[in-house]
């Protein structure tokens, strides 16, 4: 029969191949393409956000020891206020990570590098000029740097800067309100560098982004020849007739039946010489068959064929074996004999089911009985029991053997009155089955 693909391209290939040739920008992007590129960067990002966290906490204790420098009077407070938020968020986003939990924990990180300059500008209040002043450019740098490191998309990274620039505004003004001046210049410094910030992070996500578009519609060209070449395979290996595999197909699957089989099997065949079957080839002749189709026409001839492969797929199918067309009337199947007589009731079997597929309808007043109109004659090629690895030149001459031996069997079959099984075996001469 004939194989269904094995590889179907994705929707989100197509989805980006439009995104491209439209240069759509990530806010234009559909949700099944975000949710792709999401799964795309997940290691990365949480890779980026552990490293992140480790460095706030870094920053967080450097800044703790200019704190205590430089402000000693409120050392109680720098201390507690770090403990009390930005070491919590912290450690809550490690652990989200380590559960997976990306949106989570892009949250928890955020919001501690919030806390972070919340508490800096709290403690600039209660400093000099110049000392705010400091605090001020601190705290604006931490805002950029944080933007541009940060693996956030566009809009993750808009409401980060504007939650930062909130949070540190309201410690600006409350409870110890800075200077006027100072408060206006923590405000421009925000919006300035955090705006700059956000835009230069901003592009390079897009570039990113295109990045992933273009390696999408690579994977997707991949994915497409691949399925194009498999289908041509498919195509170069089966009959256009039966559907069925012909000769180049059944050398292949031969192949993989016997020798990927016994290779897999090595050790255990080398170390305990058990038997992983005999190999049999048989060949299936169609009786007169040129009669048939002088009487019933090329038509009725070619759906005769069609039914036998099928009759045929349908009794070897049930063992470990295929069928394949061999040229005109005549097919070929190949199994791996696991016990003692398969090979010969499979092909009895499969005499039976041909001589049953067409039979002629009886007249008033004649036989119930009459002779089919195809019959087939059988001959079996058997080896002896492979109980060692074969390699791909050993699983070339022993399949070109088993089909000699099948083929001088089937010769024989038609000597002796066709409708019948014959089988040779590696060390025997020919011998008629019952």
């Amino acid at each position: 029969m004939y194989e269904a693909p094995l590889i179907k391209p994705a929707r989100d290939y197509d989805e980006a191949v439009r995104a491209l040739s439209d240069k759509r920008r990530y806010r234009q992007w559909s949700a099944e393409l975000k949710a792709a590129h999401s799964r795309k960067i997940a290691g990365r990002t949480s890779h980026l956000l552990r490293f992140q966290i480790f460095a706030g906490l870094a920053a967080a204790a450097f800044s703790l020891g200019w704190d205590l420098l430089v402000m000693p009077e409120h050392a109680e407070f720098a201390v507690l206020a770090r403990l009390l938020t930005v070491v919590p968020l912290a450690c809550t986003g490690l652990y989200l990570l380590s559960r997976r939990n990306l949106q989570w924990a892009k949250a928890m990180v955020g919001a501690s590098i919030v806390c972070l300059g919340m508490v800096a500008m709290h403690l600039a209040s209660f400093g000099g000029e110049a000392l705010m002043t400091r605090y001020v450019m601190a705290t604006s740098f931490l805002l950029g740097i944080a933007c541009l490191a940060l693996p956030f998309s566009p809009a993750e990274l808009r409401k980060f800067a504007l939650a930062f620039a909130l949070g540190t505004g309201l410690a600006a003004l409350w409870p110890n309100p800075l200077e006027p001046l100072i408060a206006a210049t923590h405000i421009a410094f925000v919006v300035l560098i955090g705006g700059i910030s956000v835009a230069v992070a901003q592009n390079y996500w897009e570039i990113d982004a295109r990045g992933f578009l273009k390696d999408l519609r690579e994977e997707a060209t991949r994915e497409a020849l691949r399925h194009s070449n498999r289908l041509l395979q498919q195509l170069s290996e089966r009959d256009p007739l039966t559907g069925s595999l012909n000769r180049r197909g059944f050398e292949r699957v031969f192949d993989k039946l016997i020798v990927q089989v016994s290779a897999a099997n090595a050790d255990r065949l080398d170390k305990d010489k058990v038997s992983i079957g005999r190999a049999s080839v048989m060949m299936i002749d169609l009786d007169h068959f040129k009669r048939f189709n002088d009487t019933h026409g090329h038509q009725a001839g070619d759906t005769c064929l069609t039914l036998v492969a099928r009759a045929l797929e349908d009794v070897v199918g049930k063992t470990q074996g295929f069928v394949a067309r061999f040229g005109g009337e005549e097919f070929i199947a190949a199994l791996r004999e696991t016990q003692p007589g398969e090979a010969l009731a499979i092909a009895e079997e499969v005499r039976v089911a041909v001589a049953e597929l067409l039979v002629p309808l009886s007249g008033a007043g004649e036989a119930s009985v009459r002779p089919p109109l195809v019959t087939t004659s059988v001959g079996i090629g058997l080896s002896d029991p492979i109980t060692r690895a074969i390699d791909a030149d050993e699983g070339r001459a022993l399949r070109e053997d088993l089909i000699e031996m099948a083929d001088a069997a089937l010769y024989s079959a038609k000597r002796a009155g066709r409708n019948r099984v014959e089988i040779v075996t590696w060390d025997e001469p020919l011998s008629r089955s019952a």
